[in-house]
């Protein structure tokens, strides 16, 4: 790729993300309400649309008042949000229900904490506990003056202990999502049920993921199950799992699994941090720079891609000085994909895969492990085109691993 083709393809996409970063501050704008103290549910519910009006309707599941006018829909919401305070608070982990104790105990209003996002608000918003609200000419966050007095008459140990199950519950099906990709409902139970030793209630399990997810954005609900959010192809990558039946998932701690469950988290291995030493020769990076390479580059791991793809993505984002560096940029993204968990792979790196083939080879074992392809730098070939490729897909390896390495 010369040049001149780069640049264009560069501004392409800086003209692209400028775009829709003025879209999305437009329609965030109107977020914001212009409602007079005191806040009062009615005078706060009065603020919002009948399409935001309908959410909360749908997210406490009211039943026989979907063609009410909104004036009617508000005095129904006025009396059934603060029944189902205790519900909505039961549904939460410890990051939301810290927030609105938060607000609560600043006389319900508070403005927005800088590590809040707007699609996190949204995600409030649907419950009708929490309001944006304009205050004192910036943005701010209002609990109604009704809830602030009811939350002493619904807290309590078995709320806490609740809230504390929830985040436990949240942190370790995002984390399984972060290593395994796309995983059904029914086997994150079950996962979830063996780290923790106890049983769990599917529904509530459901209910309970439904409104993390809408929260924190990381994970969804999809035809095959809950899906990572950083899964580009979700039928793809389930059915390439589902080839591999042979290589069970990596057997993570529960330690593991809650550090990678938190929100922004990336797993900097030892390999990827090599690279970006590596780059760093060459380039005066950042902190901002360095995390969005390495969650860059991680998810595009993770995602599947191939060594190529990698490499033509740095040319987009730097000038390469010679032919030399391109030798050595793709050693090392040689060493970081060998070294790095894939969802395909069910969590496993290519190199481990490779290890336990041989471990298992040595030992003369009637049930050798399948493996996924390893990348030799030096030959970049450690199989026949037309053998059965070793990640376990069952094709030959000219049609599946070849084209990745």
């Amino acid at each position: 790729m010369d040049s001149k083709t780069l640049n264009r393809i560069r501004n392409a996409l800086d003209q692209g993300i400028k775009h829709d970063r003025e879209l999305r501050e437009k329609r965030d704008q109107k977020l914001w309400k212009n409602v007079s103290e005191p806040y009062q549910l009615e005078s706060l519910l009065h603020s919002l649309s009948k399409i935001e009006l309908d959410q909360i309707r749908k997210s406490l599941e009211l039943k026989g008042i979907s063609n009410l006018k909104k004036a009617d829909l508000i005095q129904e919401l006025v009396v059934a949000i603060p029944s189902h305070l205790r519900r909505i608070l039961s549904t939460f982990d410890r990051e939301r229900y810290g927030l609105f104790k938060k607000i609560v105990s600043h006389s319900g209003k508070i403005q927005v904490p800088r590590n809040v996002s707007i699609e996190q608000i949204k995600s409030l918003m649907d419950w009708g506990i929490i309001f944006p609200i304009c205050l004192d000419g910036k943005q701010g966050l209002t609990v109604p003056i009704e809830l602030v007095e009811q939350l002493s008459a619904v807290e309590d140990q078995e709320l806490h202990k609740m809230i504390d199950r929830n985040t436990e519950w949240i942190q370790l099906t995002q984390g399984l999502l972060y290593y395994y990709g796309v995983v059904h409902t029914s086997v994150l139970v079950d996962m979830v049920s063996d780290l923790l030793k106890q049983e769990i209630d599917f529904q509530e399990f459901s209910d309970i993921l439904t409104s993390a997810s809408d929260y924190y954005q990381q994970m969804a609900y999809s035809l095959y199950g809950l899906v990572d959010k950083r899964v580009y192809n979700v039928k793809k990558t389930f059915e390439e799992i589902k080839k591999r039946s042979s290589i069970g998932y990596y057997p993570f701690t529960k330690q593991q699994l809650l550090k990678a469950g938190k929100p922004g988290y990336v797993e900097k291995t030892r390999d990827m941090k090599n690279f970006i030493q590596f780059l760093q020769q060459y380039y005066h990076l950042t902190t901002e720079d360095i995390e969005d390479l390495t969650n860059q580059l991680n998810t595009m791991i993770l995602n599947d891609a191939s060594l190529n793809q990698a490499v033509e993505y740095f040319q987009l984002q730097f000038e390469f000085p010679d032919l030399e560096f391109i030798d050595e940029i793709t050693y090392h993204l040689t060493e970081l994909f060998n070294h790095s968990r894939r969802w395909m792979l069910k969590g496993h790196t290519p190199k481990e895969i490779s290890q336990g083939r041989k471990s298992m080879n040595d030992s003369a074992s009637v049930h050798p492990q399948p493996s996924s392809n390893v990348i030799d730098f030096k030959s970049r070939k450690t199989i026949g085109r037309n053998d059965p490729c070793p990640c376990g897909s069952g094709k030959k390896y000219k049609k599946c691993c070849l084209n990745s390495s």
